[in-house]
C-alpha cells in the first residue's frame, strides 16, 4: 500500500517536471527569435562597411535594399539556427522522458518483488529456538 502511493507520487513529480520544462520551450524559442531579430536588425548599423556607389547607380536605394538583403538572410540564418536548436532540445526531452519511464517501470518492478519478499519472510513460521546443551567437561589431565 505505501509503495503504491510512493510510486504515483513519483510518477506526479516526473509529470510535474516534464510540465515544467515544456513551459520553458516557448519562451526560450520565443528570446532566441527576438534575440536573433534585434541581432541583426542592429549588425548593419554598428559596422564599420564602406560601400562605394557603383557608377549610375543611386546610393540609397542601393545600400538601402543591400541591407535589406543582409538583414533578410541574417533572419534566416538565425530562424534556422533557432529551430536547429528547439529541434535539439525536443530530441533531449524525448530521451529524457523515455529515460523516465523505463526507469519508473523498474522502481515498479523491484518494489513488487520486495512487497513479495516481504510477504514471503512475514510467512516463514517461527522456528523455536533450541535450548543450548552443556557439555560435559573434560576431565583435567596432569602432567
Amino acid at each position: 500500500m505505501l509503495d503504491a502511493s510512493y510510486s504515483r507520487q513519483k510518477q506526479q513529480e516526473d509529470h510535474a517536471t516534464v510540465q515544467a520544462r515544456r513551459r520553458l520551450i516557448v519562451p526560450l524559442v520565443a528570446a532566441f527569435v527576438l534575440i536573433g531579430a534585434g541581432w541583426t536588425m542592429v549588425w548593419p548599423f554598428g559596422g564599420s562597411k564602406v560601400i562605394a556607389p557603383s557608377p549610375g547607380v543611386t546610393t540609397a536605394s542601393s545600400t538601402s535594399s543591400d541591407e535589406f538583403i543582409e538583414t533578410t538572410k541574417g533572419l534566416e540564418s538565425t530562424q534556422q539556427q533557432t529551430v536547429d536548436q528547439l529541434q535539439v532540445v525536443q530530441d533531449r526531452l524525448a530521451a529524457q522522458q523515455t529515460e523516465t519511464k523505463k526507469l519508473s517501470e523498474q522502481i515498479a518492478t523491484l518494489t513488487e518483488k520486495l512487497h513479495a519478499l516481504e510477504q514471503s519472510v512475514a510467512n516463514i513460521p517461527a522456528q523455536p529456538v533450541p535450548t543450548p546443551v552443556q557439555l560435559p567437561k573434560a576431565p583435567t589431565s596432569k602432567r
